[in-house]
């Protein structure tokens, strides 16, 4: 796990066009040059550079290889294997902790509503042709031992699928839960 706990680097990791070059990388799941980011998000060249060695800077990217391409030495960088995680007991990373889970939640509300509409003007609307799309929203009841197991088995479930495969598509996500009240004592009634 990388834990970003200065102002500093979760300031790096924050930037608005560092946040769609990691969706980027994640969705191709493979090597990339600055290049190639520059060219699918629009910008420019020296700016995708500037902003992938700010972050490899955290350790959020390294360098996988380099090859030469037309007489240019060109870096190949991929996403560090860490799960990224921002210090909550940081209370001076309150704001972007709050931010970073907005924006997250943000993408995928957007990305999922793209989806659904694109799926309800196609002439087929076959319901096959949605998969992916997932909505849900509701409340478990669960042990601390029962959460920390669904935590688990959520990250081994989305580690394993982290990579493409054949016959795959990316799938983006954001999974978010908290205990939403007390703990109920055993009454004995049960």
């Amino acid at each position: 796990m990388l834990v970003l706990s200065d102002e500093k680097d979760v300031s790096i990791f924050m930037h608005p066009l560092r946040q769609r070059m990691l969706e980027k990388m994640m969705i191709l799941a493979e090597p990339v040059t600055s290049k190639r980011l520059a060219d699918e998000l629009g910008i420019a060249p020296s700016s995708a550079r500037h902003h992938m060695l700010k972050l490899e800077s955290i350790g959020v990217v390294e360098k996988d290889h380099q090859e030469l391409i037309h007489g240019i030495l060109a870096t190949y960088y991929r996403m560090t294997d860490k799960c990224i995680s921002l210090n909550v007991c940081n209370t001076g990373l309150w704001d972007p902790t709050r931010l970073l889970l907005e924006e997250n939640a943000r993408q995928v509300r957007e990305g999922a509503l793209k989806m659904m509409k694109d799926w309800q003007e196609s002439p087929s609307q076959d319901w096959d042709d949605a998969w992916g799309l997932l909505e849900t929203n509701g409340v478990i009841h669960l042990t601390r031992q029962e959460a920390l197991e669904l935590r688990n088995l959520m990250g081994d479930y989305l580690h394993k699928h982290s990579q493409p495969r054949p016959g795959t598509a990316p799938i983006r996500f954001d999974v978010i839960s908290y205990r939403a009240g007390e703990v109920k004592e055993d009454d004995g009634k049960h």
